[in-house]
C-alpha cells in the first residue's frame, strides 16, 4: 500500500483527508497537537522528527502551518516559523530523503491580497496584505525553488473559504455561537457585511486534492473555490435560516486589518484537469448547520 503523511493532521482540513484517504493508503501523521498510533508523532514539523519516522513517503500532504490571519498578526515571529520553516524543513526532508514524494502544500488565497473585482486567476499578482498571506506566499516560492532546481514534484493549492461540518472557528462558527447565545432579534458582526467569499465545502476540498494528487509530475498551483461570489451578509442570512431564526445584523462597518474585501476564485483551471464543486452553498450551510445543532 502506497505510504501517506499528512502534517497538520489533527486540523479541520487534515483530519478530513486522514478519514477520506486511510482506506487507501498506508497513513502517517504529525501535528503539534495530535497523537494516535505508531504512525503519528506529536511535535512540530522539522527536519529531525521528519527523519525519525524513517519512511519514504509516495505522498505528503503538507497542512501544517499558522491557522487564521489573526494569529499570524498577534505572534508574527512564531507563526511566520510555523509556516514558513515548516516548508523549507519539509523541502529539505524531500531532497535528502524522498525525492520521489509528490508534495501538495496547502497555501491560502490570501495570497492575492485586496482589490480584486473579478474572479481572480492563479496568474494574478500576489500582494498578499496579511502577515498570513506573506507567510504562505514565502512558503509556496519555497517549493517553486526547491522543485525547479531539485526537480521535485510540488503542486500548490490555494484554498479560499473552505468550511464544513467539524470546523470550529471562523466566520459560521462564531455566528452559530452568537446565535446560540444571542437575546432578541439583533445579531452583531464584524465588517460591513458587503465582503464577498467563495465557500467551498470539505467534501469538494477533498475531492479537488484527490484530482491533484493524480497530476503529473513537476511545480504547478491551482485555486480550490467554486467560482461562485458569496455576500457576508446574504451568507450569515442564509445560515440564520437554517437554524429557523429570524434575525437582523448589525454590522460594526470596521475594515479589519488583513482582511480582503472580494476573495473569489477562477476555477477554469481547476476544471481543466476534471474539478467540479458539488455542494451548492445552501446545502452546505444546511449541512453546517444540522452537524452544529447536533454539537450543541
Amino acid at each position: 500500500m502506497s505510504k501517506m503523511l499528512i502534517t497538520g493532521v489533527g486540523g479541520f482540513i487534515g483530519s478530513k483527508c486522514l478519514e477520506f484517504f486511510k482506506s487507501n493508503y498506508d497513513i502517517f501523521g504529525i501535528d503539534k497537537n495530535y497523537n494516535s498510533g505508531n504512525n503519528f508523532k506529536k511535535g512540530l514539523v522539522n527536519l529531525e522528527n521528519l527523519k525519525s519516522f524513517n519512511t519514504e513517503f509516495d505522498i505528503i500532504l503538507h497542512f501544517a502551518g499558522s491557522a487564521t490571519v489573526a494569529e499570524a498578526e498577534d505572534n508574527p515571529e512564531e507563526e511566520r516559523k510555523k509556516t514558513v520553516n515548516s516548508t523549507k524543513d519539509l523541502l529539505e526532508f524531500i531532497r535528502l530523503h524522498n525525492k520521489n514524494a509528490k508534495l501538495i502544500y496547502a497555501s491560502s488565497a490570501a495570497v492575492y491580497g485586496d482589490n480584486h473585482s473579478e474572479k481572480i486567476k492563479e496568474t494574478n499578482c500576489t500582494e498578499p496584505i496579511s502577515k498570513y498571506g506573506k507567510n504562505k506566499l514565502e512558503a509556496e516560492q519555497l517549493c517553486r525553488e526547491y522543485s525547479e532546481k531539485y526537480n521535485l514534484d510540488i503542486k500548490v493549492i490555494r484554498f479560499f473559504s473552505v468550511y464544513g461540518e467539524g470546523l470550529r472557528k471562523q466566520v459560521l462558527w462564531s455566528f452559530s455561537e452568537k446565535l446560540k447565545q444571542k437575546n432578541g432579534n439583533a445579531v452583531s458582526c464584524y465588517g460591513t457585511g458587503e465582503e464577498s467569499r467563495d465557500f467551498i465545502h470539505i467534501s469538494d476540498v477533498i475531492d479537488f486534492i484527490n484530482i491533484v494528487i493524480s497530476q503529473n509530475k513537476g511545480f504547478d498551483i491551482f485555486n480550490c473555490g467554486t467560482g461562485q461570489s458569496c455576500k457576508i451578509e446574504k451568507t450569515l442570512l442564509e445560515l440564520a435560516k437554517c437554524y429557523n431564526k429570524d434575525i437582523e445584523l448589525c454590522f460594526d462597518n470596521i475594515i479589519h486589518k488583513g482582511n480582503p474585501f472580494s476573495l473569489v476564485a477562477d476555477i477554469e483551471k481547476a476544471k481543466k484537469i476534471g474539478f467540479v464543486p458539488k455542494v451548492s452553498i445552501q446545502n452546505g450551510l444546511e449541512k453546517y448547520a444540522k452537524w452544529f445543532k447536533e454539537e450543541n
